[in-house]
């Protein structure tokens, strides 16, 4: 009889173990709760589309989430500046450049901003066309650039042609496209003749151009990408979605399409 209560109580014991691991604390039931119910959207410059999606892919598989509870929207990291500043429902910002988040930082209209990853900027040219250098982009009839107060990628071309004095003899061959990925598109379809795009961008576009030359990295300021949470948006799902965006598996898949880790180009 000793033996049947001491086996029970071994079994009582074990069943006690096994429900408190399964059940989790109060507070860890209720942000899975909350999660599942919660929306965010991410602004996110242009350049990072195709990681994003795969990121977001990943995180909502993992979480068992409904894809529907994130949107990515895409575009100038100014005009999502922008955006923001108006109220836009974003709840995670993800610029190409410092400036634009510092702009949300000073108004205090986003938190925890730190670097994410960084990129470099290249010239393309279309598919099998001649190669041209930085400094024959004189001779071209188009070259296309992101619009300079909206486009970090184009802002980083004009320092870049500022710095190698070329920009006076370019100016007036310039077309001018809302985003990182329009200025591929016009190169790869032939619309210019050249062009500024990142270069994650020249490798999703890599069937379609080539890349003719890298812009010096001295010749612009640094292509950084800050992350931040949009204070006015900010909930469990965003806080979640962030934490993962800047864990090590992310940045290994941001590392696939190209982006430099900031802790690498570091070294």
């Amino acid at each position: 009889m000793k033996g049947y209560k001491k086996l029970l109580m071994v079994a009582l014991s074990a069943m006690a173990l096994v429900v408190a691991g399964c059940g989790g604390t109060d507070t860890d039931k209720k942000d899975a709760q909350a999660t599942k119910s919660q929306t965010i959207t991410v602004s996110a410059a242009a350049s990072l589309q195709a990681a994003a999606n795969e990121l977001k892919d990943n995180f909502v598989k993992s979480r068992h989430l409904d894809p529907t509870q994130i949107a990515l929207n895409f575009g100038g990291s100014g005009t999502l500046r922008q955006q923001i500043e108006s109220g836009a429902p974003a709840s995670i910002f993800i610029s190409a450049d410092e400036k634009n988040m510092a702009q949300l930082k000073e108004k205090n209209l986003v938190t925890k901003v730190k670097p994410l990853v960084e990129n470099s900027l290249v010239l393309i040219v279309p598919k099998d066309k001649p190669k041209i250098t930085i400094e024959q982009l004189p001779t071209v009839n188009r070259l296309a650039i992101g619009t300079v107060e909206t486009v970090p990628a184009g802002k980083y071309a004009k320092q870049t042609l500022t710095k190698l004095n070329l920009w006076d003899q370019v100016e007036s061959k310039i077309v001018y496209a809302k985003d990182v990925k329009a200025v591929g598109a016009y190169v790869a379809e032939g619309s210019a003749d050249a062009g500024f795009v990142y270069k994650t961008d020249a490798m999703d576009l890599q069937n379609r151009v080539d890349i003719a030359a890298v812009a010096p990295s001295d010749s612009h300021e640094p292509i950084r990408y800050p992350i931040g949470i949009v204070t006015k948006y900010d909930n469990e799902l965003a806080q979640q979605f962030y934490d993962y965006l800047t864990s090590n598996e992310a940045q290994q898949i941001l590392q696939k399409y190209g982006f430099i880790s900031v802790a690498n180009s570091a070294k």
